[in-house]
């Protein structure tokens, strides 16, 4: 069973209990048939998840439950999927509106906005639950291509098309952000809107990467979708070791522009030596080409590369989920996550790559686990017009270096705290030489410093004063999210 489909299942396990206190139901994630986490002297505790919430089925649901948290003072969270890095999806003492069951799909190949004079386009309408994986079966069953993130049990509607959402396939295509066409969506004044560029334009641009659980409900999203296209994929495998690992950073970051240039989209891990792209644009030829450097490198080091022909975004995603690489995927542990956005004026010169070499080479000793999404919009030709609330800085990096460490499930709190101690020191390499960058609001440190300019930049006063207009009471409150209370308010209590 996978962990979304239960209400008390999060991707993190950390809020699943209070890691401030320890109080949870504490299994080995290493082993979950360990008989010393069913012991007598093992105690069992609500921990960070709500005592109590609402299987949402229709908007009368949610405005119940806002009008119910005005009047008796109770916090409201909103969990989906579960996935959120940042517990912002749990709280203890409170009512949560539960999205996951929430799910349908529809085609429509001439989408209008309501309320908009524009010509149609493409698009798949969905409801606020519907995940990856019901996306991929849907669209490779009709011939169709959809942006989406690489993990098959994240919600497309929720945290990540509102946090901004990014995919192998935004250098082509931009963001989940970019791509959204119409949100339906409940506001804490009880009021059910229909959001978009032509009507409640505000509320349009503040979902639009302004993060979730803040602004309203979300109870359907409309996205862009195409015809299915044959992609490029290389695949570059290398034996692991400090020195060959050292070498192929080195020549990444020489190619990694021209890579996002022409559209190239994938992840480096350095866990199982590989780096796996793909692209709709060039032709196999002069994609073997670019990838030549790389495949020389590592097949000289005795690994194993290839660039050949794919199907499908669809068949990438299988075999991204099913196999070896997919399997990295930080999810039902605990887990202390960093990032930070690399700029493309970082890679400019000889020694900026060198400096940005050792800061990642400092990065990855220091994390148990680390990843590079070559994942941003940097090489999307649609970015100018985009009236989005993701951070600028989007547009102008080439990828997002993630570092993470964990503790064992019978962690004590120092061990905890070292976690994200040591995840803080890792991202701190990369901070102290892109100090006008920023990190993903999704994937983040739960101590990001000035959060409202490293998730939002410029655009954050704007997305406060939205936030005032449809959250006059602060019904919607989560951990540095917009107009954020901050830590010492009870909710947040099981925070270190």
């Amino acid at each position: 069973m996978n962990r979304s489909h239960a209400f008390g299942g999060y991707g993190s396990t950390q809020f699943e209990m209070c890691m401030s206190t320890g109080d949870g139901c504490h299994l080995d994630w290493t082993n979950p048939y360990n008989d010393a986490s069913f012991a007598p002297q093992q105690q069992c505790s609500q921990g960070g998840i709500s005592p109590f919430y609402i299987d949402v089925q229709n908007k009368d649901d949610v405005v119940a439950a806002f009008k119910f948290s005005k009047k008796q003072g109770v916090n409201l969270v909103i969990k989906n999927s579960g996935h959120d890095f940042k517990g912002r999806s749990a709280a203890p003492d409170s009512l949560a509106l539960w999205m996951h069951n929430f799910k349908y799909i529809n085609h429509d190949e001439n989408f209008v906005p309501e309320g908009c004079n524009v010509d149609g386009q493409p698009a798949l309408t969905f409801g606020a639950g519907t995940q990856f994986r019901d996306i991929a079966q849907f669209t490779d069953e009709h011939g169709l291509q959809f942006v989406g993130g690489s993990d098959q049990s994240v919600a497309a509607a929720g945290g990540w098309s509102q946090g901004g959402g990014h995919s192998p396939l935004s250098p082509n295509y931009g963001m989940g952000a970019d791509r959204t066409l119409q949100y339906k969506v409940v506001t804490p004044d009880g009021v059910f809107r229909t959001v978009n560029a032509c009507q409640n334009e505000d509320l349009f641009f503040a979902l639009r990467g302004g993060g979730g659980g803040t602004f309203g409900v979300v109870l359907e999203a409309t996205m862009m979708v195409s015809i299915s296209e044959t992609l490029r994929m290389a695949n570059i495998n290398w034996p692991i070791n400090d020195d060959n690992l050292r070498s192929v950073v080195g020549i990444f970051l020489d190619n990694v522009t021209a890579m996002a240039e022409n559209g190239w989209g994938g992840y480096l891990t350095p866990s199982i030596g590989n780096l796996v792209l793909i692209s709709p644009r060039m032709d196999l030829e002069a994609a073997q080409e670019m990838m030549k450097p790389l495949v020389d490198l590592t097949t000289a080091m005795g690994g194993n590369s290839s660039v050949t022909h794919i199907a499908s975004y669809d068949e990438w995603f299988k075999g991204w989920m099913t196999g070896t690489i997919g399997a990295q995927d930080p999810v039902g542990l605990p887990v202390a996550i960093t990032t930070r956005l690399i700029p493309a004026k970082n890679h400019e010169t000889a020694d900026g790559r060198a400096e940005l070499h050792d800061a990642l080479m400092n990065a990855f000793a220091n994390s148990a686990f680390s990843q590079i999404h070559i994942t941003t919009p940097y090489g999307f030709s649609g970015t100018k017009g985009l009236d989005t609330s993701v951070h600028p800085i989007w547009r102008s990096v080439l990828y997002q270096v993630m570092l993470v460490n964990s503790w064992y499930w019978d962690g004590t709190l120092a061990d905890r705290e070292l976690a994200y101690s040591q995840s803080t020191k890792a991202v701190n390499f990369l901070r102290d030489i892109t100090p006008d960058s920023g990190a993903y609001i999704n994937e983040s440190d739960i101590h990001e410093p000035d959060f409202e300019v490293a998730f939002w930049g410029g655009h954050y006063p704007r997305l406060l004063e939205i936030k005032k207009k449809y959250d006059p009471d602060h019904l919607l409150d989560c951990w540095h999210c917009v107009g954020w209370k901050g830590a010492r308010d009870p909710q947040y209590r099981c925070y270190i």
